[in-house]
């Protein structure tokens, strides 16, 4: 009887742990998405350090990488490479060389496409600030073929120069 007991206990301290898991994630994902992320984030690494190897832990791992992510396109680099020094440094298990080098892989790989969509950003002020002056570029090139009919047609038409306005002097 002792032994039945005892399994009940346990069935429910596991029951207990599964619904307090659920219920802190899904309050991390209403405060991530009402953009209290401070709040977030220190449920997100309770769920990490309290309950290793369950889906909420795992979630909640790609949740902070989201909102480095965010971070990242938010030009908030060092909330950015904060939250990835946490988890590689806290929350990377030291015993797989994979796991780390996949991380650092991935990390390189968001920081390259923030400094690719800064480049664009950049590039797209710079040609903004070129028409503003009155340089102007060229046209772009053209995603689809030009068609023959296309190419007979003129760019413009050509200016009439003064040509009017000496013969209206002349009637005047």
């Amino acid at each position: 009887m002792a032994g039945h007991m005892q399994d009940l206990r346990t069935r429910s301290l596991e029951e207990v742990s599964a619904a307090r898991r659920t219920a802190m994630l899904s309050l991390a994902i209403r405060q991530q998405e009402a953009k209290h992320y401070a709040e977030a984030l220190d449920m997100y690494r309770q769920l990490i350090e309290e309950y290793p190897g369950t889906d909420e832990e795992s979630e909640a791992r790609e949740r902070i990488l989201d909102l480095a992510h965010l971070f990242g396109s938010e030009k908030q680099p060092y909330r950015m490479l904060s939250l990835y020094n946490t988890l590689e440094s806290t929350y990377a298990p030291t015993s797989t060389e994979r796991t780390t080098e996949a991380r650092r892989t991935r990390v390189k790989e968001i920081l390259e496409e923030v400094h690719q969509e800064k480049q664009r950003e950049v590039e797209a002020e710079a040609r903004l600030e070129a028409v503003r002056e009155g340089v102007g570029r060229g046209r772009e090139p053209r995603s689809e073929p030009v068609t023959p009919l296309e190419r007979a047609k003129p760019a413009r038409e050509p200016r009439r120069r003064g040509i009017r306005r000496k013969e209206d002097r002349d009637v005047a």
